[in-house]
């Protein structure tokens, strides 16, 4: 009997010992939560402090009327901007308006003669024959070849102005076929490539499938015609233009664009001439 109740009293005393660990366990628990929320809460509160402190009546009108200067500014940075791009657009359109106002008609272009309010007078898609004369209603053959689209509405104004009351002519170009410039050398495609505008030696040894791996990109030469008749050569350094270190060049009809070849197909004609060599000296043998 006495050893069952020793027993039941060893349990209870566990159990007890067990319910009092807990309990203790619990409570160290509940402070150590209770110290990390009032250091948050303290860390909050000393932010806050701080926002209160850094924005205070003075300082947010200041910082509003720095708001203000600085919206200023952007206004005035954007105006900026758009007086860099008038820049640069009256920089780059020079090329492409004056290719169209300085273009003198030759055989095979194609121009249209519009005639406002007078829609029967008007002629579109003319091709331009080798000879250069076109012939219109009314007012018989005008010449074009050699002259510039102004100075053929001029001509065609005045003359249709004796059948017509103040005529307004516009001569457009449709397609230009007469331009052409001429690329020889180690490219994909060597000859002759019209241009239908303004156009770049990047742009036209794309065209002709581009330098080779035998082609020296560092002396391209581009031949244009003097009014002596000689051609004068005008070098341009294409591995510089790829890199953005130089500018392209712009070219003239009638140019010759030429791509000398480079060290590599030096040697390869070498070693073609010395393999050709042993074979014929094989042969002779």
């Amino acid at each position: 009997m006495r050893p069952l109740r020793f027993q039941h009293l060893l349990v209870a005393t566990l159990f007890a010992s067990l319910v009092v660990s807990v309990q203790a366990l619990a409570q160290s628990e509940e402070k150590a939560s209770g110290a990390t929320g009032r250091a948050e809460k303290a860390q909050e509160t000393k932010k806050q402090k701080g926002r209160d402190e850094r924005f205070s009546p003075d300082e947010t009108a200041g910082s509003d009327e720095a708001r203000g200067a600085k919206t200023l500014s952007d206004a005035e940075r954007q105006a900026l901007r758009r007086g860099q791009q008038s820049e640069a657009e009256a920089a780059v359109l020079p090329y492409v308006n004056n290719f169209f106002e300085t273009f003198r008609f030759g055989p095979e272009d194609v121009l249209s003669v519009i005639v406002f309010e007078k829609e029967k007078y008007s002629m579109s898609n003319l091709i331009v024959p080798p000879h250069g004369v076109i012939n219109y209603p009314l007012i018989g053959q005008v010449k074009v070849v050699g002259r510039t689209s102004g100075e053929v509405e001029h001509e065609i104004t005045e003359k249709l102005s004796e059948y017509i009351i103040e005529p307004k002519v516009t001569v457009q170009l449709v397609q230009a076929h007469s331009l052409k410039v001429m690329v020889i050398g180690d490219v994909g495609t060597p000859g002759i490539y019209e241009m239908t505008r303004r156009m770049t030696v990047t742009e036209v040894l794309a065209r002709a499938g581009y330098i080779t791996k035998y082609g020296d990109k560092s002396h391209v030469h581009v031949l244009r015609m003097q009014e002596s008749g000689q051609p004068r050569p005008m070098s341009i350094n294409m591995k510089d233009v790829e890199r953005g270190k130089s500018q392209d060049m712009f070219l003239a009809p009638g140019d010759t664009v030429v791509v000398p070849g480079n060290k590599l197909k030096t040697i390869t004609e070498v070693m073609g001439i010395v393999s050709l060599g042993a074979w014929m000296r094989t042969i002779a043998r």
